[in-house]
């Protein structure tokens, strides 16, 4: 006799389920229903994970119509009612310092109530910015983002609602990107930002020297093609200390026309640090790079790759202070089964008070840096024989030695073992 499952093993059971049919989406939503009527049988006191989350990820799941449909004529009321009795209880509590669960868990189901829309959950997401729940919590930029990605028509009415005055923290830099995408994808003419208030915020933005705020710069600056008088704010964006700024300004003047804007995109599509953003603007306004001599282009290409890689927030969230080519060559590559160009990239990151950090980076198949593993300590061979096994490892491919060994990647790429 099988053993009947506990409603905590049947929440586990369902976070891993696709809601691929009307039929399956209305058993999820039983299983909502019943926790809210019993959260008590969910609850066990050695979870890591929170059974409220995972009862609010399970309208993620659908990916049929029908069932999203489902879930939210069933189950979308039981939602919003239990968002609505966490949000009484957290403000009862009031905000936490540091991590606070309460409210990250409030602004996940934001996050829902973004995705499904509808009059109740938009108000929501209204209300919670006017109280304002969490203001510094960077999740209200992907509460927002879902938002204007699933129906700009509800963001508008999101960002109308929220125009005057505007939320305080970070709430207002995520709306702000998100006017931003309304005025540059969707044509809306109006811009949140374009009042006595939003026009100070934009200010402080530019003229914020906190690296930790230039994201906010780069915000601030690409809305300002959309607002009525933008010339003071032209002025400090391209003055700003960060690079991405004056790019992003100098897109806003290209867009109006501003021949020394194109001049300047087209001069920074020739530096490897700054080319893949530069042709991205470039591309979007319909110009060309700078042309590069052919000889020259593919390591141009190769180290924009690279540095691109480094700089990402996952990695060293900047670019290199040094880098220089360590290899490059043409060889057949396994993980591919094709001949190709790859390349190896020296790179030093220099911090006051710390020793250097050096490494090797791969361009060519996925572009990596094996931190700890690769150095230019290292011949070139043995280096591209790691990034063979870990790129075979990654694809879970049956070529893939269960060790990551120099002599077992110089074997699959035909090279003489040491």
């Amino acid at each position: 006799m099988t053993q009947e499952k506990s409603a905590r093993e049947e929440l586990e059971y369902w976070s891993t389920v696709e809601l691929d049919s009307a039929e399956v989406a209305r058993r999820a939503s039983l299983l909502i229903l019943d926790f809210e009527a019993h959260p008590e049988k969910y609850t066990d006191p050695e979870d890591v994970a929170s059974p409220f989350c995972q009862i609010v990820g399970l309208f993620q799941q659908p990916t049929d119509k029908d069932a999203a449909v489902t879930l939210r004529t069933e189950a979308l009321p039981a939602l919003l009612r239990l968002y609505d009795a966490r949000l009484r209880e957290w403000r009862k509590v009031g905000p936490q310092e540091g991590y606070d669960s309460a409210a990250s868990d409030l602004l996940f189901v934001l996050k829902i109530f973004a995705m499904y829309r509808g009059e109740e959950p938009l108000q929501r997401i209204i209300d919670a910015a006017r109280i304002p729940l969490d203001s510094d919590g960077y999740m209200w930029s992907v509460v927002l983002s879902a938002l204007v990605n699933a129906e700009p028509e509800a963001a508008t009415h999101v960002v109308s609602a929220l125009r005057e005055p505007l939320p305080p923290g970070f709430i207002a830099v995520a709306l702000l990107d998100m006017a931003n995408t309304l005025a540059r994808e969707h044509g809306v003419t109006s811009h949140s930002f374009d009042t006595a208030q939003g026009r100070e915020l934009l200010r402080a933005f530019l003229t914020d020297k906190d690296p930790e705020h230039f994201s906010y710069a780069h915000s601030a600056a690409a809305s300002l093609p959309f607002l009525t008088d933008s010339r003071e704010f032209f002025t400090l964006a391209m003055e700003h200390p960060d690079v991405g700024v004056r790019m992003e300004v100098a897109w806003a003047a290209a867009r109006g026309g501003d021949a020394l804007a194109v001049a300047r995109l087209q001069d920074w599509s020739k530096d490897p640090k700054t080319r893949k953003r530069a042709v991205t603007y470039l591309t979007e306004l319909g110009i060309q790079p700078a042309p590069v001599p052919e000889e020259d282009r593919a390591r141009l290409e190769a180290m924009a790759e690279m540095i691109q890689w480094l700089e990402y927030p996952t990695e060293f969230g900047r670019v290199p202070d040094h880098l220089e080519v360590y290899d490059h060559r043409r060889l057949f590559w396994p993980p591919t089964k094709d001949e190709r160009d790859v390349w190896l990239f020296r790179y030093r990151y220099e911090d006051e008070g710390s020793e250097p950090e050096e490494g090797v980076g791969m361009v060519g198949s996925v572009t990596f840096a094996l931190f700890g593993e690769t150095t230019a300590e290292l011949p070139p061979e043995d280096i591209y024989a790691l990034h063979c096994v870990w790129e075979l490892q990654q694809e879970g491919d049956e070529r893939a030695p269960k060790e990551r060994t120099i002599q077992a990647g110089r074997k699959l790429l035909g090279l003489p073992a040491r």
